[in-house]
């Protein structure tokens, strides 16, 4: 998720309102203009739902909240590749991410799309519609530590293939543990926003969400119950896969 312009911060519209976030392009800002623009052209299979929910979220005034396409796209092949069939996202936003997802699972295949509110389910519900996939995708409205821990109340342990995470920064690490709970062994968890706009690599900088991003990026990395990975693309996407 990104602000609208270089340099202007904005209330993440997420779990906990936690405080304001730095630029971060709706595409990964490591290319050069004419390579984010080859890459979408060339690297990009966005059904017709996910273009119009695109382009209709790009016309917002933090419209680069949004995902990038590359990314999205790269979360529905991670969701593929260990077949999943139930998933999990925290942060909905206009429902690109929960769109990407819903598309590829199976028939019967459920989205959780937790958001602390429905302010963008005007943009959300029709695009699930347009794309086929209501039926797929369960939105909850309210905390998503609450959302969480409910369905873990409810012996839902083990019972999810997928997690996305893309709220607030103050609050990803506890996402991601009640997610440990959630996910199955193979299962993969994925954090949005750990480059959180290039604030992490710069130490001068110590706001509530840039060190709770630098603090899981480093707990991340030593921790053995998953497998990881960080990826350069959007504004940096880590990759956990439950250990077996």
């Amino acid at each position: 998720m990104s602000c609208k312009k270089s340099g202007e911060s904005c209330i993440l519209p997420e779990q906990g309102l936690a405080g304001t976030i730095p630029n971060m392009a709706n595409r990964t800002g490591q290319l050069q203009t004419q390579m984010q623009e080859w890459l979408q052209l060339h690297a990009c299979r966005q059904s017709s739902a996910m273009q119009k929910l695109c382009n209709e979220t790009l016309e917002l005034e933090d419209g680069e909240m949004l995902t990038s396409p590359e990314q999205l796209q790269f979360l529905a092949f991670l969701a593929t590749s260990i077949s999943a069939k139930n998933a999990i996202e925290v942060g909905v936003y206009t429902g690109a991410s929960a769109l990407a997802i819903a598309e590829i699972l199976p028939e019967g295949g459920t989205v959780v799309a937790c958001d602390l509110t429905d302010q963008y389910a005007t943009y959300a519900l029709p695009a699930w519609k347009y794309g086929n996939v209501e039926d797929k995708v369960q939105l909850s409205i309210g905390p998503a530590i609450e959302t969480l821990q409910m369905l873990i109340d409810e012996g839902k342990e083990n019972a999810f293939d997928f997690m996305y995470i893309d709220a607030d920064k103050t609050n990803s690490k506890n996402y991601y543990e009640l997610g440990l709970q959630l996910i199955r062994e193979g299962g993969i968890i994925a954090i949005d926003n750990m480059f959180y706009g290039g604030q992490v690599a710069d130490t001068s900088i110590n706001d509530p969400n840039t060190v709770a991003t630098r603090e899981l990026a480093a707990f991340l990395l030593t921790d053995k119950r998953v497998d990881y990975s960080l990826i350069p693309i959007g504004d940096g996407l880590a990759v956990t896969r439950i250990r077996f």
